[in-house]
């Protein structure tokens, strides 16, 4: 963790509790972009916080962005933080100074690095991947790998990018194609020009873990509001003469979401403090494993102790529901993470799940 986590969190905090209330998002839920918040929210600096100080960053780690993101989901932002800043690591991680604007990331099975070797960016509507945010975002990061496995980073600009269908979703995606773009050399590319390039050392698996660590902490973050909400109404209603927050079952429910809030959150900074490559991709795949355990239980019991009321569109609850259920598929679900944490651990060397834990403890 670096100096920046705390005031960072607070600041965005600040930000979001005075510019981003219910009626925003709800907006924004509906197709209007909210240009000013994320105006705004642009100061805190997302593109940079990940980037090289060398590379015109701020020198943050994960622990930092992990921080943000959560204080950003508790207030429901409805806005590409997570996207702008793995992107602004990608950039960091071939020697390029952030971009600005806010970006759009998604992965693909395009040959990208077939792409590459032709020059030209050609994308139809058969590998053209959905990309969420990419109407709105300054530029639009595609991720594929060669045959080794090795990541591979297609750049476009915004202007390179035509959208071939609108998709649906909590919050706006579109699959994306590009016709007969050229494709420049990173180092000397110009704001507009698109570039191809593969990332030495870097794995396609660790890129993903990456992102999907990204969305285990919007999740943590989403939970603990869910929380402070399901608290608070339960303490306000009242029935048969008292709150139903002082009946023991509902406490026991009380409970238990606050414990899938927790460890949702702890195992969140675990996997982003972990800073042993190769140990990076297990403890993410059980973050985004056991994040997602808690958002499918953690919303199951905000909603029966809300009742009827949390189903309505007048109630917040929903924005928090449908932003949990999107996270919890985002970059893989359960199943996928849990078949990836084994194979880390096999790959690791290790022959038990606990020998695993007690080796990278050590190291």
């Amino acid at each position: 963790m670096s100096e920046l986590s705390l005031p960072l969190a607070e600041a965005a905090d600040r930000l979001l509790s005075q510019r981003c209330d219910s009626r925003l998002v709800s907006a924004a839920d509906a197709g209007q972009w909210p240009q000013a918040l994320w105006q705004a929210v642009e100061e805190l600096g997302p593109g940079q916080l990940l980037a090289s100080e060398a590379e015109g960053g701020a020198g943050g780690d994960w622990v930092d962005a992990c921080a943000l993101l959560e204080r950003a989901a508790a207030r429901c932002a409805p806005l590409p933080i997570a996207q702008t800043l793995l992107a602004g690591w990608l950039r960091s991680r071939v020697g390029l100074a952030p971009a600005a604007g806010p970006a759009a990331v998604a992965f693909t099975t395009a040959p990208l690095d077939a792409l590459r070797t032709a020059g030209r960016a050609d994308l139809t509507e058969a590998d053209g991947p959905v990309v969420p945010w990419a109407e709105q975002a300054s530029h639009v990061a595609l991720l594929g790998a060669d045959d080794a496995g090795t990541a591979q980073l297609l750049w476009l600009p915004r202007a390179c990018v035509h959208v071939l269908a609108v998709a649906g979703g909590t919050w706006p995606a579109a699959r994306v194609g590009s016709t007969g773009i050229p494709l420049h050399e990173a180092a000397g590319a110009s704001p507009t020009q698109a570039w191809c390039i593969a990332l030495p050392g870097l794995s396609l698996a660790e890129v993903r873990a990456r992102a999907a660590l990204l969305s285990a902490a919007q999740i943590a973050g989403a939970l603990g509001q869910l929380l402070e909400m399901t608290v608070t109404y339960t303490s306000e209603r009242v029935q048969f003469g008292r709150s139903i927050g002082q009946f023991q079952a509902v406490q026991h429910q009380l409970a238990q979401l606050a414990e899938e809030a927790a460890v949702a959150r702890v195992a969140v900074q675990a996997a982003a403090a972990t800073e042993d490559p190769r140990w990076f991709v297990a403890a993410a795949a059980a973050a985004k494993v056991r994040a997602g355990e808690a958002a499918g239980l953690g919303t199951r019991i905000a909603h029966q102790l809300h009742g009827a009321i949390g189903i309505t569109a007048e109630h917040t609850l929903h924005l928090y529901s449908r932003r949990l259920r999107e996270w919890r598929d985002e970059h893989g679900s359960e199943t996928f993470w849990a078949r990836a944490l084994v194979q880390a651990i096999r790959q690791g060397g290790e022959r038990s799940a606990w020998q695993a834990v007690v080796a990278c403890t050590a190291r």
